[in-house]
C-alpha cells in the first residue's frame, strides 16, 4: 500500500464504502416529536437526506423503537403529510451498526488513530488522547496552537469514521442553537469578531456548560425570546483557536480579551507546540486496503465501546495540588483536568510514566499562560521539572506505603499517603 490511510480523501472512500445511501444519526434533524398517520399517534425522529437523482431534501420520519438501529438501510417507505410537510414514513429497515466491542486496550487505540508524523510527536500524542477522552466524557477545554498543528484534522476522523460530531466555525450560540440537540461532541472553531450581543449570549451558554451543569436555560432575548431547555449531561465542548500573537498582528481581541475569568477558566487552554510532517499526496487504493479497512473498523467498535464504557476507577491518580491551581482556578478548571488524567492514566503502562504525561499536561497549560500579556509571569516547566517539584512536595512516592508492599499502581487515600491498587479497594 502507498499513502496513508489517514488521508482524507480515502477516508471519504471509507465512510461512503460504510454509510452511502444509509441514514444515520447525523441526518437526525429534530428533537422527539409527535406526529398522527392513519389517526394513529407516533412518536419518533425527523431525519433529513439529499436524494441523489435530484438533489433536493428527502425527510423521513423513524419511531422511537427503532432510533437505536442507526446508521439503517431503508427497505419499506410511505409518504404522508404532517402540517403541510411531507415525510417518509420508514416501515423496514436493516441496521449497519458496527458492533461495539473492546478489539484492544485504550493504549492500541490511541496509538492507531492518526498514527502519522508529526514534529512534535509528544504533543500529537497527548492531542489524540484528550481528543478521545472528550469524545468519550463529557469535557471542557481549549486547544491552542498555530495553524499547522493539526488540531482540525483528528476531529475530522473521528467524523468521518463514526459521526457524532459538529465543528462550528466562528461560532456564536445562534450557531450553536442549531446543532446542540443533535451531536454531543461539539467543536467550536474560531471565536471572534461578536457583537456585543453575540458575545452575551455565547457567554449566557458558555458558563453552565464549562460548569458542568446538567441543563441549559435558553433565556436569550435576541433568540426569539424561547425559553427551551437543553441537556448537558453527555455533551462536550472543545475549543479551537491560535495563538494570542495570530489575533494581534491583525487588530483583533483574542479569547482572554473577549469573555470573563468566569468562561476563561472553565474552558482551560493548552498550548500544543509543532506541526504535521506526514506526506498526504498519496491516496492509497481502497480496493487493496482489505486488512486497514479491517483495522479501521476494529477502531470504530473500541472507540463506541469506550463512549459507552467510559472510565470510571483511574489505574493511577494525582492529588489536586499537583496542578497548581489557585482560588477560583480550583473550583472552575479542576474537574476538567481530572477527566483528562484519567484516560492519561489509562494510556499509561506505569505510575512514573502517567505523571510524566500529567506533568506535560499541565506544561501546556501554564506555557500558554505565559502567552497572556496580563497573566501573572510564570515561568515555562519542563516535564522533569515538574516531576522534581511533585516529589519535593512528597506526594509521588513509586510505592505503596504498607509496610512490605512493593505496589507501584498507587492512589491515595484520605489520609493522603499512597496505596497500591490491592491495599487501595482493601
Amino acid at each position: 500500500m502507498t499513502g496513508t490511510i489517514w488521508n482524507t480523501d480515502f477516508l471519504l472512500k471509507f465512510n461512503l464504502s460504510l454509510y452511502e445511501g444509509l441514514l444515520t444519526k447525523d441526518h437526525i434533524i429534530s428533537n422527539e416529536v409527535s406526529k398522527t398517520k392513519d389517526d394513529l399517534p407516533y412518536f419518533g425522529y425527523e431525519l433529513e437526506k439529499e436524494n441523489p437523482i435530484n438533489h433536493l431534501k428527502d425527510r423521513y420520519f423513524l419511531t422511537t423503537d427503532k432510533i437505536t438501529m442507526l446508521p439503517i438501510k431503508v427497505s419499506k417507505v410511505a409518504k404522508f403529510s404532517h402540517k403541510s410537510n411531507v415525510f417518509q414514513f420508514i416501515y423496514e429497515c436493516e441496521t449497519k451498526r458496527i458492533p461495539v466491542k473492546q478489539c484492544y486496550d485504550f493504549r492500541h487505540l490511541v496509538d492507531f488513530y492518526a498514527n502519522y508524523q508529526h514534529s512534535s510527536p509528544a504533543h500529537w500524542e497527548l492531542a489524540r488522547i484528550l481528543i478521545i477522552a472528550t469524545y468519550c466524557e463529557r469535557n471542557n477545554i481549549r486547544m491552542v496552537s498555530e495553524a499547522s498543528f493539526g488540531k482540525d484534522a483528528l476531529v475530522n476522523i473521528i467524523s468521518l469514521l463514526n459521526g457524532g460530531v459538529s465543528k462550528v466555525q466562528n461560532v456564536t450560540f445562534a450557531k450553536l442553537k442549531q446543532e446542540i440537540p443533535h451531536f454531543d461532541f461539539i467543536v467550536c472553531n474560531e471565536v471572534g469578531n461578536l457583537t456585543d450581543q453575540e458575545r452575551t449570549d455565547l457567554q449566557n451558554y458558555l458558563f453552565p456548560v464549562g460548569a458542568y451543569e446538567p441543563y441549559f436555560n435558553n433565556n436569550s432575548v435576541s433568540i426569539g425570546k424561547s425559553k427551551d431547555k437543553t441537556c448537558l449531561l453527555e455533551k462536550s465542548h472543545i475549543i479551537f483557536h491560535n495563538i494570542p500573537s495570530y489575533y494581534q498582528k491583525s487588530g483583533q481581541k483574542y479569547f482572554e480579551e473577549i469573555f470573563t475569568d468566569a468562561i476563561i477558566d472553565r474552558f482551560p487552554a493548552l498550548l500544543m507546540e509543532g506541526y504535521v510532517t506526514e506526506q498526504f499526496n498519496k491516496c492509497p487504493n481502497i480496493a487493496d486496503c482489505s486488512s486497514e479497512i479491517a483495522q479501521l473498523k476494529e477502531f470504530i467498535s473500541t472507540l463506541n465501546y469506550y463512549r459507552q464504557n467510559p472510565i470510571i476507577n483511574p489505574k493511577y491518580s494525582v492529588p489536586d495540588c499537583f496542578w497548581g491551581f489557585h482560588g477560583k482556578e480550583l473550583q472552575r478548571s479542576l474537574k476538567s483536568f481530572t477527566i483528562m488524567a484519567k484516560y492519561l492514566a489509562e494510556y499509561s503502562n506505569s505510575r512514573q510514566e502517567f505523571v510524566e504525561w500529567c506533568s506535560l499536561l499541565n506544561k501546556c497549560r501554564l506555557n500558554y499562560l505565559n502567552l497572556i500579556d496580563d497573566a501573572p509571569a510564570k515561568k515555562p516547566v519542563t516535564i522533569e521539572e515538574s516531576i522534581i517539584e511533585f516529589d519535593k512536595d512528597k506526594i509521588a512516592f513509586v510505592h505503596c506505603c504498607i509496610a512490605g508492599c512493593s505496589g507501584d499502581e498507587c492512589n491515595y487515600g484520605e489520609d493522603g499517603k499512597p496505596y497500591c491498587r490491592k491495599h487501595y479497594e482493601g
